[in-house]
C-alpha cells in the first residue's frame, strides 16, 4: 500500500556561481537543508541530483544531473522532487512548463523547502507564475550587469577568465610578458620552418620540455594575445610576437584545416579505433606521413613519463601481417557466399520473357498504360538479373576468383568496416608483438 511505503525523493540542488554559494547557496549547504527536510517528513531519499556552475536560465537539456533526474522519473524511480527555492528549479517559464508535463504525467509532485506554494487553486498558479517571472526578469537583469562588467574590464586590459598563456603572468590584474616569451617566439618560428603542429609538438617537448597534445599546439599558435588582441578587442596586452608572423602561422594553419573539410575528406584509417597500447592500454592515433603513408603511434610518449611505446605501426605493414594471418576469416566468406549461391532459386527465364511479351501486346493495344506498362516491364527485367551476393554483414561486391581479390576490391571504408566486424580490439607493444581479440560473432 502507497501510505505504508515512504516516499521516494530526488534531491536536486544547483549552484551557478561565487556570489550564491557566499549567500548561503552551496552545494553542501542545499545537500544538508533538503536531507533533515527529507528525514523529517519520512521522505525515502532516492538520490542526489547536483548541478554546479549551471545557470538556471540555460535550457534543463543542459543540466546534466536535471536531465539524469527527468530519466529516473520516467522510469518510475522517483514519487517527489525537493529543492530549496524556486529559482534553484528554474528561471525561464517555456522550460518550467514543459517540464512540469512530465512531471504530471508521471504524477511526480515537488516541493520548494523553504518557499510556499499551491499549485492546485488558480490564485496559487498565478502567484507561481508572477514569482517565475520576476525570477526570470531578475537573472536577465543580472546577464545584463555581468556583461557590462565583462566588456568594462576587457576595455580597462584586465584579465577576465581563461588560463594564462604561455609567455604572460598577471600582474595587476593585466596581462604582462614574462621570462618564456623567447620560448613562445621560438615554437611559432619553428612552425614557420617545419609548417607541421605535430613536429613543433616534439620540438617544445626535446628543447623546452613543454608536453604539448597537436590540438593543445594548435590552440597556442591559434592564441590571438600573442598579437595583443582578446575579446575582440585590440591592445589588450602587449604583444610578443609579430603581426605578419602570427597571420603567417594563421595562413598554414587554415590551410591544414581546409584538407580536413568535406571539400577535401580526410583519410580513412583502415584501424582507427581498433588499436590499443599494449605497454600503456590508451588508443594509437592515425597519422599520414607525407600525405601518403598511414602511421598508428601512441600519443602519451610524447608527454614526460606517459608512455615508453615509441614506436609508429605502419597501416600497409599492419595490414599485410593481418591477411596473412586471418586467412581464415577470407575462407569463411568464401563459404558465406557459397551458401548464398546454393540458396537461390533457380530462374525461369523462358517464362519471364513470355510475360514481357504479353506485357508489351496490351500496352500496344491500349489496354494498359504507359506508367504501368513500364513499371512491371522494369520489375521483370530485373527478374532476369543474376542476384548480387552480399558478404556477411556487409555491403561488399560480390567475391572475385580468391579471398585477396575479394578484399582488394573493397572501397577503403569497406576494408575498414571488414576489420571492425573482424576485431574488436587489437593490441600492438613497443616491439610490433601483435594480439588480436576477435570481434564477437566475427566468422
Amino acid at each position: 500500500m502507497r501510505d505504508a511505503t515512504p516516499l521516494r525523493a530526488a534531491l536536486y540542488i544547483r549552484v551557478s556561481s561565487e556570489e550564491q554559494a557566499m549567500h548561503g547557496y552551496s552545494l553542501a549547504a542545499q545537500r544538508k537543508t533538503l536531507a533533515e527536510y527529507a528525514q523529517s517528513h519520512h521522505y525515502q531519499v532516492a538520490g542526489y541530483y547536483a548541478d554546479e556552475g549551471v545557470s538556471a536560465r540555460k535550457r534543463y537539456s543542459k543540466r546534466p544531473a536535471f536531465v539524469r533526474m527527468l530519466d529516473d522519473i520516467r522510469a518510475a524511480k522517483i514519487d517527489i522532487i525537493l529543492f530549496v527555492k524556486l529559482d534553484r528549479w528554474f528561471r525561464n517559464i517555456a522550460d518550467y512548463y514543459e517540464v512540469q508535463r512530465v512531471l504530471d504525467a508521471h504524477k511526480v509532485q515537488w516541493i520548494a523547502t523553504e518557499e510556499n506554494y499551491d499549485t492546485t487553486t488558480a490564485n496559487g498558479r498565478l502567484s507561481l507564475n508572477i514569482r517565475l517571472s520576476v525570477a526570470q526578469d531578475e537573472a536577465d537583469r543580472t546577464s545584463e550587469r555581468i556583461k557590462f562588467v565583462f566588456q568594462d574590464k576587457v576595455r580597462r586590459g584586465e584579465v577576465v577568465s581563461g588560463k594564462t598563456p604561455l609567455g604572460y603572468r598577471i600582474e595587476n590584474k593585466r596581462l604582462v610578458p614574462d621570462d618564456d616569451v623567447p620560448v613562445v617566439q621560438a615554437l611559432f618560428a619553428h612552425y614557420l620552418e617545419t609548417r607541421s603542429v605535430r613536429e613543433t609538438c616534439r620540438y617544445a617537448l626535446a628543447r623546452h620540455s613543454l608536453p604539448y597534445t597537436p590540438a593543445g599546439m594548435t590552440r597556442l599558435l591559434q592564441n590571438e594575445r600573442y598579437i595583443g588582441r582578446a575579446h575582440g578587442a585590440d591592445g589588450f596586452c602587449k604583444a610578443i610576437v609579430d603581426r605578419e608572423t602570427f597571420l603567417s602561422v594563421q595562413s598554414y594553419l587554415a590551410q591544414r584545416a581546409a584538407r580536413a573539410s568535406p571539400q577535401y575528406p580526410e583519410r580513412v584509417y583502415l584501424f582507427s579505433g581498433l588499436l590499443y597500447c599494449a605497454e600503456c592500454g590508451g588508443k594509437l592515433a592515425a597519422q599520414t606521413v607525407r600525405g601518403k603513408y598511414a602511421y598508428y603511434r601512441c600519443t602519451k610518449y610524447e608527454k614526460p613519463h606517459g608512455c615508453a611505446h615509441k614506436r609508429r605501426t605502419s597501416e600497409l605493414r599492419l595490414e599485410s601481417w593481418l591477411l596473412d594471418c586471418l586467412s581464415a576469416q577470407f575462407s569463411a566468406y568464401d563459404g558465406h557466399i557459397d551458401v548464398q549461391k546454393a540458396r537461390l532459386p533457380p530462374v525461369d527465364t523462358p517464362r519471364i520473357q513470355a510475360k514481357m511479351s504479353k506485357l508489351k501486346d496490351l500496352y500496344l493495344n491500349d489496354l494498359i498504360g504507359r506508367e504501368e506498362y513500364e513499371r512491371d516491364y522494369t520489375a521483370l527485367r530485373e527478374q532476369l538479373r543474376p542476384p548480387v551476393l552480399q558478404a556477411p554483414r556487409l555491403g561488399c561486391p560480390p567475391r572475385p576468383q580468391s579471398p585477396a581479390d575479394t578484399y582488394r576490391g573493397f572501397s577503403r571504408p569497406q576494408k575498414k568496416a571488414f576489420w571492425s566486424r573482424i576485431a574488436a580490439k587489437i593490441v600492438i607493444d613497443n616491439d610490433e608483438n601483435i594480439r588480436v581479440l576477435p570481434a564477437p560473432g566475427s566468422p
